[in-house]
């Protein structure tokens, strides 16, 4: 697999140091903190990435006060090494695997992970992960079991379909083959029509779900949160992104019912950082029903004393973009291909110190205050390499691009948020 070579790394990061900010490499402050989401894709073995890249993966990270971290696989490797380069003034967690089940190969396990400073940000008492107990899953089968028979029933169909018009012909064509004593080629087994689950049951892959706290000058009340990791599900057809959907307002709503104990909460704020792999594409309607449905949870289905106010920045276009008038255009992308908003960071508040939705459009106004912002590092080697922007290279261009970072970096932005030190 191509990787980019040392004179390229080179003309990267003298791009990257010429101006950090036009590409949204966050800048440390003594005044505020920086929390950031990064899907670090098959973060494993440290042999599978080049020096390049884990500089550069480093050069992000330092900057960052607390990171979740998805797609950390089963050989914790790769994240030691990362810490490791980060040096002792960073703390790390992790979960165990998460997505499958031990022993068996049933898709791809993996952890979720945090690094945090520990200058910065103190880890508490709380680690657990965030799931739905056993008879709620009962609950939903036996009240929605119509639907989850016809969804049973509907596989089969399609499984039926598929033996006849591809299994079948392709056997044929096997003992054509065979019978002309020609050797069989083996072609790549079609997969199984997926089941679409119809009702949300159980999160592919467990959110986790750690305690942390920001301390403030002596005598100041530090901010105090439970930070939530979280990789939610993927799939391209149009029913598994009904499905994706559903497991991200399972999640909300997890989120918004927990906010309303606050009472019994050990820190009453709750941070999620992740990639949510929500379908974003027509931004406008989406930012709509999302906001419709959390005000819902948070004033009616869900109404309680503990109501905290939820704050998604990412569906909001940041001021610095405010010029760019298409929509779609406008809201930041957290793919490398920047074609989605798949990794999002969402803020349940009870503490007033901590940016409401308001704070949303004066972002990014003053050096410690608030701000929310993507590090774009596809335009970074883009304009290094071929000294353009991503969106105005031609497809071969984009592709042999591709080739060289989706694998050694990732395929995913990483996406971070300020926040002014408490006060």
């Amino acid at each position: 697999m191509a990787k980019f070579t040392a004179a390229q790394w080179t003309a990267v990061n003298a791009l990257l140091d010429g101006d950090p900010d036009r590409f949204g490499l966050p800048q440390r402050s003594d005044g505020s903190v920086v929390l950031a989401s990064f899907n670090i894709r098959k973060l494993g073995k440290k042999n599978n990435r080049s020096d390049g890249a884990w500089a550069f993966l480093k050069r992000f990270c330092e900057r960052c006060d607390l990171i979740a971290v998805q797609e950390v696989t089963d050989d914790l490797e790769g994240l030691n090494h990362l810490k490791d380069l980060l040096g002792d003034d960073y703390g790390m967690v992790a979960s165990d695997i998460t997505g499958g089940v031990a022993g068996k190969a049933l898709g791809m396990t993996e952890r979720l992970a945090f690094l945090f400073r520990w200058a910065r940000v103190e880890r508490t008492e709380v680690a657990s992960d965030i799931t739905f107990d056993r008879s709620a899953i009962l609950d939903t089968l036996y009240g929605e079991r119509t639907d989850f028979l016809a969804a049973l029933t509907g596989r089969e169909q399609e499984l039926e379909t598929w033996r006849r018009d591809k299994l079948e012909p392709w056997e044929e064509r096997v003992r054509q083959w065979e019978a002309a004593g020609k050797p069989g080629r083996k072609p790549r087994k079609p997969k199984s029509p997926p089941f679409v689950l119809p009702h949300f049951l159980a999160f592919i892959r467990t959110p986790l779900g750690v305690s942390f706290r920001i301390a403030g000058a002596d005598g100041v009340k530090p901010y105090e949160f439970l930070a939530i990791s979280a990789h939610l599900l993927y799939g391209h057809k149009s029913k598994q992104r009904e499905e994706r959907a559903m497991e991200f307002f399972a999640l909300m709503r997890w989120l918004v019912a927990r906010a309303q104990q606050a009472k019994r909460m050990y820190h009453k704020n709750m941070i999620l950082l992740g990639d949510l792999n929500l379908d974003f594409t027509r931004v406008d309607q989406r930012r709509t029903d999302i906001e419709a449905r959390l005000k819902t949870l948070n004033k009616g289905e869900l109404a309680g004393s503990g109501r905290a106010k939820v704050n998604l920045p990412f569906f909001d276009i940041h001021p610095s973009r405010s010029h760019i008038t298409d929509p779609q255009q406008a809201i930041w992308r957290s793919t490398a291909r920047q074609g989605e908003t798949y990794d999002q960071i969402a803020i349940f508040i009870h503490d007033k110190r901590l940016p409401s939705h308001k704070k949303n459009a004066t972002a990014g106004a003053e050096p410690d205050g608030f701000d929310y912002r993507v590090f774009n590092f596809s335009d970074l080697f883009a304009e290094a390499l071929h000294g353009r922007p991503l969106a105005e290279l031609s497809k071969d261009e984009r592709k042999a691009l591709f080739s060289r970072f989706e694998h050694d970096v990732s395929d995913h932005l990483p996406i971070w948020i300020r926040l002014p030190k408490p006060a």
